[in-house]
């Protein structure tokens, strides 16, 4: 096992740790600080001090762009637009990954906040098969798929417009 040379052993197999993790997925800095406490607690036990040590191997991420919380914020929402995710719950699931209010509101402010609803809510529908993809007229389920969306984290009146809008204009959401 090579040793990156001026690194304590410890601290070359954190730094180690670190890149494996990010070589598999992305991350949030205060998530790879979870991961690697957890790691070093783990594999040093908890009574060794990792503190300084993993915020310099979080540095080193940083500095050659392996970890980036802009990026990550910005894939998220992509990545969740996509699946039909409401803002909201994109929001609560960055939040659960440590990621700052002021950052994701910046990140947010970069798209069409009612057009992305709007197709997020469109392409929710399509992948639940509610609304304008519904197989058969079903009238009593209409308030159960409104809930559907409801609690995807819509609002009401944009989960009533989907799924008993116009099925043309619907569907010409998920094109444009």
């Amino acid at each position: 096992m090579s040793v990156i040379p001026s690194l304590s052993r410890e601290e070359s197999w954190m730094r180690k740790s670190a890149l494996h993790y990010l070589g598999q997925r992305s991350t949030s800095v205060a998530n790879l600080r979870q991961v690697l406490q957890r790691r070093a607690r783990r594999r040093l036990g908890p009574d060794v001090d990792v503190a300084e040590m993993i915020e310099r191997t979080i540095d080193y991420c940083r500095q050659y762009g392996f970890v980036d919380d802009t990026s990550f914020v910005e894939a998220r929402l992509h990545a969740g637009r996509s699946r039909g995710l409401s803002a909201r719950r994109i929001g609560a699931a960055l939040a659960a990954k440590g990621i700052d209010r002021t950052l994701m509101a910046q990140v947010f402010a970069g798209e069409d906040r009612h057009d992305a609803e709007e197709r997020a809510a469109a392409r929710l529908a399509q992948r639940r098969r509610i609304g304008p993809w519904r197989r058969e007229e079903r009238a009593f389920e209409i308030e159960k798929e409104i809930a559907v969306l409801a609690r995807g984290g819509f609002s009401i009146s944009l989960s009533r417009r989907i799924i008993t809008g116009d099925p043309d204009e619907i569907r010409a959401l998920l094109e444009a």
